[in-house]
C-alpha cells in the first residue's frame, strides 16, 4: 500500500504542478508539500466552464469530474457555484505519467 501510494502522490503532484503552470488556469486546493494528501486536483479555467473542459477532457477518453462535489458552502464561497464549480480529476494506481502529460497537453490547448 505504500508504493500505491507513493505512486498515486508523485503523479497528483506532477498533476497539479503542471496544471498550475498554465495560462488561465488556477488550481483550487492545497499543494503535495503535505504528503498526507489525497491524489485528486481540482481546477477553474478563466475561459471555459467546467462541464466544458470535461467535455474537452472526455473526447479525448480522459474521465474528469465538474461540479461542487458535495462541498456547496466551500464553492459558494470561492464564487465558483455560478461558474459551474471545478473541475477535479483523480489519479489512482493504474495511471501512468504519460497520461498526466497527456491531460495538462489537452487542457494547455484550451
Amino acid at each position: 500500500f505504500s508504493k500505491i501510494s507513493s505512486h498515486e502522490f508523485e503523479l497528483a503532484k506532477q498533476l497539479y504542478e503542471s496544471i498550475n503552470s498554465l495560462n488561465k488556469v488556477k488550481v483550487v486546493g492545497k499543494d503535495f508539500s503535505n504528503t498526507n494528501r489525497t491524489p485528486t486536483v481540482s481546477f477553474v479555467h478563466t475561459d471555459y466552464m467546467p462541464q466544458e473542459i470535461c467535455k474537452a477532457l472526455a473526447s479525448e477518453n480522459i474521465c474528469a469530474w465538474d461540479g461542487h462535489f458535495y462541498a456547496l458552502k466551500a464553492i459558494q464561497k470561492l464564487g465558483l457555484e455560478q461558474k459551474g464549480g471545478v473541475t477535479r480529476l483523480g489519479v489512482s494506481l493504474y495511471n501512468t505519467e504519460e497520461e498526466i502529460e497527456r491531460v495538462v497537453a489537452v487542457i494547455s490547448k484550451l
